[in-house]
């Protein structure tokens, strides 16, 4: 902090002196104001190493206070605090450069790792010039506009929800973000919620006690633990059943965590990170995903683009892939590649293109190495049609996309003589996606 103060903003007298209290034990010196024209006059005098503010405030409220705050002093981490009703609002304020948000009621301890975070992401910031995710390949709009979420994110302690279909590059995402981040140094723990047992969910995140269970031999660290210091990605983030989203949320909220089988616990700093494969709307509308939880991971949403939506990306993520080797395709694989619809992404793209190099020898990869069925006849690449002229509307085009997904499973699983890991492999989708796929269309299990 170079022996700068936190300045705590609130009208709110007790408020004012919870949080100054809670801070000033962990961080040392903190001033405190009674409002937006106090906290700029306090500014003036001392410019401090952080921002802590309420966002509803007579005369001038918090927003104004962080938008007049990035004006003259824009390195200044500035975090908001809010009730549970205005989170929408204090979302849209880490566009205007807002670090964090934070949910009354704060506890002690929440407050003291945010404010850590806050401080850690600044120090980051002007002290590591080089922050492009150059990971993230492609230079059509939707492309370079994750890439400055993903700039914005890394700059944020927020959490983050990804969203995008299979394939799409969700966990490249996270870990753009993670290596950007203040926390680059610290743990990147994945998870996929969808091979996560029911009767395991609080042993499998808050870890375990020997003999806590019968097959519980000797202590177990959770994945909260784990990600301690670092961030915790949870993919397919709709796998998570209502009951075990209420106990993330509570980790969220306070960060504590209790081992099945101990009655001690424990407060992490984990930042979330989390992707789902549909649309958080229809998700909240079935049930599926609590708001509050919602509210409480997408501090920050990207949404990641089909492939066929960026076929002008195709041939720089084939140079890529391939390496030098993308100059011996030849201009009917080239044609074959931006004719596809590409269901799986670009993941699908990735193990296209390396199958096709192994069966080429190392020659020219010519069209038919790339095994890609539904090609139609050759065209050139661009841009993609209106989604009305590709897919058609109403309830005869979803049965027209659902029969056709159908028709290339199950191609796939012929192909691979029934293996499903490899079928999953050559569609450029995870297992378990594929056995969800495989239930929704009545096709019987594997013997």
């Amino acid at each position: 902090m170079d022996d700068k103060p936190i300045l705590v903003v609130d009208d709110d007298p007790s408020a004012l002196q919870y949080m100054s209290l809670a801070l000033s034990e962990r961080f040392g010196q903190v001033r405190s104001a009674s409002g937006g024209f106090q906290a700029l006059l306090a500014m003036e005098r001392e410019l401090p190493a952080l921002v802590v503010a309420d966002l509803r405030m007579p005369e001038m409220d918090g927003l104004e206070l962080l938008a007049l705050t990035k004006e003259r002093w824009p390195e200044t981490p500035f975090i908001l605090v809010t009730v549970e009703q205005e989170v929408a609002t204090v979302v849209d304020a880490v566009k205007r450069g807002a670090t964090n948000y934070l949910v009354k009621p704060v506890s002690p301890a929440a407050l003291c790792v945010a404010v850590s975070r806050a401080l850690a992401t600044a120090s980051l910031i002007r002290n590591m010039p080089d922050r492009s995710a150059h990971e993230i390949i492609g230079a059509c709009p939707a492309i370079l506009r994750v890439r400055h979420l993903v700039s914005l994110a890394a700059r944020s302690d927020m959490n983050v929800l990804i969203t995008g279909k299979t394939g799409t590059g969700k966990e490249l995402v996270a870990r753009a973000i993670h290596r950007l981040s203040s926390l680059a140094r610290g743990p990147f723990v994945a998870h996929n919620c969808a091979v996560t047992p029911a009767d395991l969910f609080e042993s499998q995140f808050f870890g375990h006690r020997r003999g806590s269970f019968t097959s519980a031999e000797r202590d177990q660290a959770g994945l909260l633990e784990e990600a301690d210091g670092g961030i915790l990605f949870l993919d397919e983030l709709e796998c998570l059943s209502p009951s075990h989203q209420a106990k993330l949320l509570r980790v969220l909220d306070d960060g504590e965590v209790r081992p099945v089988g101990s009655r001690d616990s424990r407060v992490v700093s984990v930042r979330f990170l989390s992707a789902t494969n549909h649309e958080p709307e229809s998700m909240l509308r079935s049930g599926t995903l609590r708001e509050d939880l919602y509210h409480r991971l997408r501090g920050l949403e990207i949404r990641l683009p089909l492939l066929r939506e960026r076929r002008q990306d195709i041939l720089p993520l084939a140079r890529h892939f391939l390496d030098a080797g993308a100059d011996r395709l030849s201009s009917e694989a080239l044609a074959a590649l931006g004719e596809y619809s590409w269901p799986g992404n670009v993941r699908q793209l990735r193990n296209s293109l390396r199958a096709a190099q192994a069966l080429s020898g190392g020659g020219t990869i010519e069209r038919r190495h790339l095994n890609l069925p539904h090609v139609s006849a050759p065209g050139p690449v661009g841009p993609p049609h209106p989604p009305e002229a590709q897919v058609g509307t109403g309830d005869a085009a979803a049965g027209t996309i659902r029969n056709a997904e159908r028709e290339i499973i199950l191609r796939a699983l012929d192909s691979c003589r029934g293996h499903r890991g490899q079928a999953a492999h050559a569609l450029g989708i995870h297992r378990s996606t594929l056995r969800r796929k495989l239930r929704e269309f009545g096709i019987a299990p594997e013997s």
